[in-house]
C-alpha cells in the first residue's frame, strides 16, 4: 500500500480538475492519497464527486490545525 498526497494552492480553474482527474490515475486498490486545500469552498464538493466517480471512498474531510482543508480517501478494488 502506498501514500500519496495532493497539495492544492489557490484557486482552481478548469484545466486543474483534468490534472487532478489525471493524477487520480496513479492511485492504485488501497492506496491511501490526501488532497489539501487552502480552505473549504465550492470546489471541496466537486472534488468529492470527482474521487467518488472514480471509485475512491472518503474516509474524512475538514480542517486541520494548520488552517488547511483535507480530503482523505482510498480506492476501493
Amino acid at each position: 500500500m502506498s501514500f500519496y498526497r495532493l497539495d492544492i494552492n489557490g484557486k482552481i480553474d478548469l484545466g486543474d480538475y483534468t490534472s487532478i482527474q489525471d493524477y487520480l490515475q496513479i492511485v492504485s486498490s488501497y492506496d491511501d492519497f490526501v488532497i489539501s486545500l487552502e480552505k473549504e469552498d465550492e470546489n471541496t464538493e466537486l472534488i468529492c464527486n470527482i474521487l467518488e466517480s472514480n471509485n475512491f471512498k472518503i474516509q474524512t474531510k475538514g480542517g486541520d490545525y494548520d488552517g488547511r482543508y483535507y480530503i482523505t480517501a482510498y480506492r476501493r478494488p
